[in-house]
């Protein structure tokens, strides 16, 4: 089941992304890795794309038996290419892709029309792993 919403790209995004993952993953023993790799591809749209300038982006979640893929799309950036730093080349900032290339799976990027570009990362586990959650109680709500 996907999970597919816009956002401004404004900072406080970052936070609604990240509570987006956490609600979409409740449970699911990878989520706080998936939480933590929605947070930095979000960050890096909106400070390197047209997204951080009065733009958007979007942020889908899908969820399978063992697989997540978290992908952020942004509204891109004239004559934008993708560029990956090791962490040795970089000092206070600059290590978002870093951490995504070690928390995930598989990742990559692809551009879209108009030099829109998305970003997608994912996570596979065990079921054995998916068992080993505790199980969620149901919210109540009263009336």
């Amino acid at each position: 089941m996907p999970w597919i919403a816009q956002f401004p790209g404004a900072p406080e995004t970052v936070g609604a992304a990240r509570a987006m993952v956490r609600d979409a993953l409740a449970g699911n023993p990878k989520m706080r890795d998936a939480e933590l790799i929605a947070s930095e591809l979000v960050t890096n749209a909106i400070i390197h794309t047209r997204s951080g300038r009065g733009g958007h982006v979007w942020l889908e979640i899908t969820r399978r038996k063992n697989w997540i893929r978290i992908a952020v799309t942004d509204d891109g950036a004239p004559e934008s290419r993708f560029s990956f730093r090791s962490s040795d080349e970089v000092e206070d900032f600059g290590r978002g892709l870093a951490i995504v290339q070690a928390l995930a799976d598989y990742w990559g990027a692809r551009s879209e029309v108009e030099n829109c570009h998305t970003v997608w990362a994912e996570l596979t586990f065990t079921e054995h792993e998916d068992r080993q959650q505790p199980a969620l109680r149901p919210e109540t709500r009263g009336v």
